[in-house]
């Protein structure tokens, strides 16, 4: 097929039809290597050229003018450079950018909004991981007493309830993004009454700060920006269980909520010894010799949680 410049237009014969489009108007997809020069045509059509036999001819028609990031293909340093500042931009990108906006993505989630989205994620770690308690009513509500005094006079805490399950996991807590605490009999049974109100606070900790919440953000923007920024969180609240079980918090998280638990006790003259004996018996947890996941993953060490009271007391 013949194709030539005819004062600024673009000519070719198709079953000897003449076909014109001005240069001005035609555009050319980004290609690398030696893939072949694609012309998109204003009628939805494509043109296709050889890259080595006619790449002189497009770029004195003008049709050809390279972009910066093609021209970098053949410059192995500018390359290398571009691709070591890329991966530093990510690096921080991780590990401070998606902090701080899924930090103020969470916090400018209403409560109810929460517990909107994330309210289904009980009854998904119930097929998983929960069975039901069995814990009797009087012990239930003991337990709900102390997180009633604990949350006595915080509003925004009021949305806060308890939940019991038996699991396969072993002790544990967790604090759901809807404001759901999740006592395991398994962690009930294993600590003395009086560090229960210690487990409580630092797992208000955790609601308080939206730590789960903003955790889970974290990684769906990582991979799935785009839906995110869009409103659509189907992917993220489908598959929200399985990363619950899979993730653990930060220890920046943790020590975060260690300090909520600390203050707390602090304002309401709770006796912080009680926290240090809570820490103490978990810290027991890791010669347990047990190969299941705990209340240990991830949290800082015992001694360092016992320091950390012990400097804010």
């Amino acid at each position: 097929m013949n194709v030539y410049n005819d004062a600024g237009q673009l000519v070719f014969l198709v079953n000897d039809t003449k076909h014109a489009f001005a240069l001005r108007n035609i555009k050319r997809p980004e290609s690398f290597g030696n893939a072949p020069i694609v012309l998109d045509l204003p009628n939805g059509g494509t043109l296709e050229f050889d890259r080595e036999s006619c790449s002189s001819t497009l770029q004195s028609w003008k049709v050809l003018s390279l972009s910066w990031f093609e021209k970098v293909q053949y410059h192995p340093t500018q390359w290398l450079l571009i691709g070591i500042a890329s991966i530093a931009f990510a690096i921080g990108l991780y590990g401070q950018g998606l902090p701080l906006i899924s930090k103020w993505i969470a916090f400018a989630t209403p409560p109810a909004k929460l517990s909107e989205l994330m309210g289904n994620v009980l009854i998904e770690l119930d097929d998983v991981i929960f069975q039901p308690s069995n814990l009797d009513d009087q012990a239930k509500s003991t337990y709900q007493q102390q997180l009633n005094s604990l949350i006595a006079g915080r509003a925004e805490l009021s949305h806060v309830r308890l939940a019991f399950r038996s699991s396969k996991i072993g002790p544990n807590a967790f604090a759901l993004p809807d404001g759901t605490i999740v006592l395991t009999d398994e962690l009930l049974n294993f600590l003395p009454a009086k560090t229960i109100p210690g487990v409580l606070a630092h797992e208000l900790g955790h609601i308080q700060l939206r730590h789960m919440f903003r955790r889970l953000l974290q990684n769906a923007l990582a991979g799935t920006a785009i839906a995110i920024f869009s409103g659509d969180v189907s992917v993220l609240i489908s598959t929200l269980g399985t990363q619950l079980i899979a993730q653990h918090y930060s220890r920046e998280f943790e020590r975060e909520a260690d300090l909520f638990a600390i203050e707390l006790f602090v304002k309401q003259g709770r006796d912080l010894a009680a926290l240090e004996l809570l820490h103490e018996k978990l810290g027991s947890l890791d010669g347990s010799g047990s190969t299941d996941s705990s209340y240990l993953d991830s949290h800082p060490g015992a001694e360092e949680r016992i320091q950390l009271i012990r400097e804010n007391q």
